[in-house]
């Protein structure tokens, strides 16, 4: 009897890790990319949630106030022009948007949407047009599944088994590891063609949501100006200034397209 409570007990688990990680490829919207995967979609969510209530839970989060709102109302575009453009990448995304007091430059999303954007940023995202760029970059980030990838590259299988029980519960060193694939802890998190990759799809998105495409080029300067350490471009995760303005250089003629026909539309 003994056996057998082992083997249903292993056979669970295994069921447990089978539809949590199943391995699939699947393709990037907007670019047309192939990836790989091993996290699910309703995984990576799970785990998004947990992450963002565990960086958030001691953050001096601004809830009122023009800043405030003004997070909340771009980030509610972003939100309805990428399920707009995209539904079935997002179709489950329960999005937030908060707004953390901090003189950090950054701004992340973790899977299913949620976002924070640090006040520190804010000081170069003057406008809600480059704000916009911002989050948008942040949202193609966890519409395209990048530190789903990147967990999945670095993944052994005494992670993935370690990553669900057959209670259900989740791994904090998963959680943690969502937390820093994203961004969340406040390291670079993705490659630089991961980084080209979200210019693309976050420009985009931008556009859809009325946000002038334009301001993109004025608000990464004020990025680069900032300096980067003088890390070479072949050993830094972002691409360089001038790659960057060339890349967007390329993508504008579809962006202002994007962008016109958002203007067109009926309020």
């Amino acid at each position: 009897m003994r056996a057998l409570d082992r083997l249903t007990r292993l056979l669970a688990l295994c069921a447990v890790v089978a539809s949590a990680f199943l391995p699939a490829c699947g393709t990037v919207p907007e670019t047309g990319r192939r990836q790989f995967v091993l996290l699910s979609a309703e995984t990576e969510r799970t785990l998004g949630a947990e992450a963002y209530a565990e960086q958030l839970k001691d953050a001096p989060i601004v809830t009122t106030g023009p800043n405030a709102e003004r997070v909340a109302r771009v980030g509610e575009r972003i939100a309805e022009a990428s399920r707009r453009r995209y539904p079935d990448a997002v179709r489950d995304f329960a999005w937030e948007f908060t707004l953390v007091d901090s003189a950090e430059v950054n701004a992340w999303m973790l899977p299913g949407g949620k976002s924070a954007v640090y006040t520190g940023i804010l000081g170069i995202a003057e406008t809600d047009d480059e704000l916009a760029v911002v989050m948008g970059h942040e949202a193609a980030h966890a519409i395209a599944r990048h530190g789903a990838e990147r967990i999945s590259r670095g993944m052994t299988a005494a992670v993935i088994l370690g990553a669900a029980s057959a209670s259900g519960e989740v791994d904090p060193e998963i959680v943690a590891a969502t937390a820093l694939a994203y961004g969340a802890l406040g390291e670079t998190a993705f490659s630089r063609s991961e980084e080209s990759e979200a210019d693309e799809i976050g420009l985009i998105i931008a556009a859809d949501a009325g946000y002038d495409p334009r301001s993109a080029v004025g608000f990464w300067k004020k990025m680069a100006a900032l300096g980067n350490g003088g890390v070479p471009e072949f050993l830094s995760t972002h691409p360089s200034g001038e790659t960057r303005a060339a890349r967007l250089a390329q993508l504008m003629p579809r962006a202002m397209q994007v962008y016109e026909q958002s203007r067109s539309r009926t309020p």
